[in-house]
């Protein structure tokens, strides 16, 4: 399981998970083999929002689940917590992430590939939302890997 802790700031923080989910469902209606996204759902309950779906991978047959939880902190402030996680064997096998191999690219990676590119996704929303983006890692992929997907993603 990967994991991170995100703050968003900006006017439009209340409306990071309709466009994230927004920005899913465009994904999946572009797909020509619908590998990319299924089953996205979302729920909104008292304070919060959950976001999850499944996302696999061009290559190979296997998925991983993304879960997105979404709280407002106040009207210019949300925080989301990300966790992607795949199954042990197969092209998510975590046992075998090196910084080299991060990279090499998603597909040579497994589960901390699909979790660069599900925080690639959420910067690209809150991009279109104008909204900065504060990250605390937490995460079971080892620290040199971490900071690697951090200057990646949000450093770049």
């Amino acid at each position: 399981m990967e994991a991170a802790n995100l703050t968003l700031r900006g006017p439009d923080a209340d409306r990071f998970a309709s466009a994230f989910v927004e920005a899913k469902a465009e994904e999946t209606r572009r797909s020509f083999n619908k590998r990319g996204v299924r089953n996205i759902h979302r729920y909104r309950g008292d304070g919060f929002t959950h976001v999850a779906y499944e996302r696999g991978s061009a290559h190979e047959n296997s998925w991983v689940v993304v879960s997105l939880l979404v709280e407002p902190v106040d009207e210019e402030t949300a925080t989301v917590v990300v966790q992607v996680g795949g199954g042990g064997e197969g092209p998510f096998k975590l046992e075998e992430i090196s910084p080299r191999r991060l990279l090499e690219g998603e597909e040579a990676v497994g589960q901390a590939g699909r979790f660069a590119t599900v925080l690639e996704d959420v910067e690209s929303v809150c991009s279109d939302l104008e909204l900065s983006v504060e990250t605390e890692w937490e995460s079971e992929t080892e620290q040199d890997v971490a900071r690697t997907l951090q200057r990646k993603i949000f450093d770049s």
